[in-house]
């Protein structure tokens, strides 16, 4: 078998768990940038956060030990979650931003391995950013889900 990065399987397995945890019902979850007219309310983007100037994942492998073993794989794939609150209440957008990172935090904390794909996948660092528009509050947490595994070979 040749050397793969578990980068793809990762993001496929957290959009999968997002797109079925009960915490996160209502929320939209997307694969990446979506090809989209929508404007959901609540959004949870997974491997994209909208900003062109960052990377949506940061790999580094290395080899793990002497023999012909897998490498190590540590990555980060980035992630959003947005809310938009069409009344303009910039701390109910706020404070449902951040139990939306809570929800995915609660989703990792179940399943830390991803079914098996990673050795441990947790919350990294995040960011926060909260704005009026005409459109209402919108409030945002850009957040990186650490990962740790072996690559494929």
């Amino acid at each position: 078998m040749p050397w793969s990065s578990r980068v793809p399987d990762t993001i496929d397995a957290l959009v999968a768990a997002f797109k079925v945890a009960p915490e996160l019902e209502g929320v939209t979850v997307w694969d990446g940038p979506e090809l989209s007219k929508a404007a959901p309310q609540e959004m949870l983007t997974v491997g994209f956060t909208g900003d062109d100037t960052d990377s949506d994942v940061e790999s580094t492998s290395l080899p793990e030990g002497l023999a012909s073993r897998p490498d190590r794989e540590t990555f980060t794939v980035r992630c959003a979650a947005a809310v938009l609150n069409g009344k303009a209440d910039i701390a109910a957008a706020r404070r449902r931003a951040y139990a939306m990172y809570s929800a995915v935090g609660a989703v990792l904390a179940r399943d830390p391995r991803l079914d098996g794909i990673v050795l441990r996948a947790r919350l990294g660092s995040h960011t926060f950013k909260q704005v009026q528009t005409d459109r209402g509050a919108q409030a945002l947490v850009v957040f990186g889900i650490d990962c740790d595994a072996f690559t494929g070979r």
